[in-house]
């Protein structure tokens, strides 16, 4: 996983200012007008293989499930484990918190839920890398899973552990390439009470860019105005995001530093928009439009369409977005329409 990762940055400066200078061609590209904001077509996810089952703590019968998926870029595993007063709830009964372990091409990342302090913490032993075989396979597993739960029934109805993994397949469905995940990542939703005092964060770092002198490409690192967005703004409160034939717009900010700092537009939103801009989610989902509509969401849709990529620089808005996913209502089991 971080081979091909670490093998980008060890490239020549001669090959960095290519790559540079395209990054800022892209960067011009999309700032040309459009009738849509999120006018990018979403990557086609690779067909893959997956098979699901259910497990059981010994002799208790259980909700969980466990699995794995093999795509032409690599593969997956996955497993639930259900928890209530520290012992394994029994099917068909709430639990107070769920953990999810994912195996992506042989890394391991573990995530818990707990429902009643809001928070979701996701922890790594080793480094952990994204790299473009890793989004390839959380693309594939998105449309695999979702699939999977589709054709088991009501979605609406899903215990806790399918709803979790469920989750967060849409929530790595748009991981940025090159996210670096720490140890331990604490996500609390946004309008829960705060338990413990929060950790100071570090700001993203700043990508240089090139621009051209007239004597050849000069790289920058450029002053930026980066501001931090976040909230719990449910889009479904707002208007009917599920009617596919009424536009919707609302503002919407994000930052791209250095290309630009924290900035506002108004945005297309909702089934009618363009890949379903809102949605917490590579855009629609095979389920169509099933999914959390979220403020934060809809701000990381339109930077990366924006910017017609999932690169690092839009990884504040992902961030910020992570509770929504984790947490949000989900609108839209009747589909699009």
């Amino acid at each position: 996983m971080n081979s091909s990762f670490r093998s980008i940055f060890v490239a020549g400066a001669c090959a960095s200012l290519l790559v540079l200078g395209a990054w800022q061609s892209r960067d011009v590209a999309a700032a040309s007008p459009s009738t849509d904001p999120a006018y990018a077509p979403e990557v086609p996810a690779e067909p893959g293989q997956l098979r699901m089952r259910a497990t059981a703590a010994k002799a208790l019968a259980s909700d969980d499930i466990a699995g794995d998926m093999r795509t032409p870029s690599g593969a997956l595993s996955f497993q639930t484990t259900s928890l209530s007063a520290g012992k394994a709830a029994a099917a068909g009964v709430a639990p107070e918190r769920v953990r999810v372990r994912l195996e992506v091409n042989g890394a391991l990342i573990d995530h818990e839920i707990d429902y009643a302090s809001g928070t979701m913490i996701v922890r790594t032993v080793e480094r952990v890398v994204i790299d473009e075989a890793d989004r390839a396979v959380l693309r594939s597993f998105q449309n695999e899973l979702g699939r999977a739960l589709s054709d088991q029934g009501d979605m609406q109805r899903m215990p806790k552990s399918k709803d979790f993994l469920w989750r967060l397949a849409e929530m790595y469905s748009e991981v940025p390439l090159g996210r670096k995940f720490a140890p331990e990542w604490v996500v609390r939703r946004d309008d829960a009470t705060k338990i413990e005092p929060s950790a100071p964060t570090l700001p993203e770092p700043r990508l240089p860019f090139a621009r051209d002198t007239g004597k050849g490409l000069e790289v920058v690192a450029a002053a930026c105005a980066e501001r931090s967005g976040g909230g719990f703004t449910n889009l479904r409160d707002i208007a009917n995001v599920c009617d596919d034939d009424v536009a919707f717009t609302r503002s919407s900010s994000h930052d791209y530093c250095p290309a630009h700092g924290y900035s506002a537009k108004s945005v297309r939103y909702g089934c009618s928009a363009s890949s379903c801009a809102g949605r917490c989610g590579a855009g629609c989902g095979v389920a169509d439009g099933v999914g959390a509509w979220y403020q934060d969401c809809l701000d990381h849709d339109v930077c990366n369409r924006d910017h017609n990529s999932q690169l690092g620089a839009c990884g504040d808005e992902f961030n910020e977005a992570a509770d929504d996913y984790a947490f949000g209502s989900i609108s839209c089991y009747t589909t699009c329409g």
